[in-house]
């Protein structure tokens, strides 16, 4: 098991680092400067190598002492859950920074591609909290408010308007440490869209920072894990449903609140 999870982690950081040098090549021909570009790449690539590590060494190593028949044996069986649930918050971890990776690539090349149909607005955004709750402590409150009907729906692509939820779910998840994390779905806000919002009573955003958090390789936080690519790849998807995700410069309450709207049709 241990032997098959690592070839599989290998395979996953070279597909990633593959992506990672196709893309920051990219990004350094867009700069002015040859060196600026340099120091550009060699830093994201650091914090990725990082990133990606991390949660590779948090796998490899519990699974290798659950695999250890003489080491389970001295476990508790609250132990031997408590490791399986680090193992698996790592592996979804590692595939969201690998899936973002690759979705960012894709938008590049031109292949990320629509799938429109009948999209339930309040089962997307249960789906949403679903995915991420577990990853959620304990004194955080996660919840959903609705102003629409069980049986309403939109003409949109439910998985790419699930992604754009789970994205600002899982950004609020880093950047609170206690109170609630609360999805919203609004008709009135904006008439003529269906807006999705995302309030948390973390640390915050300050309106200065709300344009440059939504460009690729940035984060407000850089001690907190991730490629800096999930509101990015928001901006994108919203912008590709005729919507738009922002972060809501005018909320007063501690934390942040971030926007995604899509039209009604």
């Amino acid at each position: 098991m241990s032997i098959v999870l690592s070839v599989v982690l290998i395979v996953i950081l070279a597909i990633g680092f593959v992506v990672m040098t196709f893309l920051y090549n990219r990004e350094r021909q867009k700069c002015a400067q040859y060196k600026k570009g340099i120091a550009v790449q060699k830093s994201y690539l650091q914090n990725m190598s990082h990133d990606i590590r991390t949660p590779m060494n948090a796998i490899c190593g519990f699974s290798q002492l659950l695999c250890n028949s003489q080491i389970r044996s001295m476990m508790s069986e609250d132990e031997i859950a408590e490791y399986g649930v680090i193992i698996q918050s790592n592996t979804d971890l590692l595939s969201t920074l690998v899936n973002d990776i690759l979705d960012i690539s894709d938008m590049e090349s031109g292949k990320y591609r629509l799938n429109i149909g009948t999209c339930n607005v309040n089962d997307v955004c249960r789906n949403a909290l679903s995915t991420v709750k577990f990853r959620c402590p304990d004194n955080i409150k996660m919840y959903m408010t609705s102003e629409v009907d069980d049986s309403y729906t939109i003409k949109s692509d439910s998985k790419r308007v699930e992604q754009v939820i789970i994205n600002y779910l899982t950004n609020a998840v880093k950047h609170t440490s206690e109170g609630e994390i609360h999805v919203h779905v609004s008709l009135k806000e904006k008439p003529g869209m269906v807006t999705f919002s995302v309030a948390d009573t973390g640390e915050g955003v300050p309106a200065d920072k709300a344009e440059l958090i939504f460009k690729r390789f940035e984060k407000f936080n850089t001690f907190n894990g991730g490629t800096g690519l999930g509101l990015a790849i928001c901006r994108t998807i919203a912008s590709q449903l005729g919507g738009e995700a922002k972060l809501d410069t005018t909320y007063k309450q501690k934390g942040a609140r971030f926007i995604f709207t899509h039209p009604v049709g």
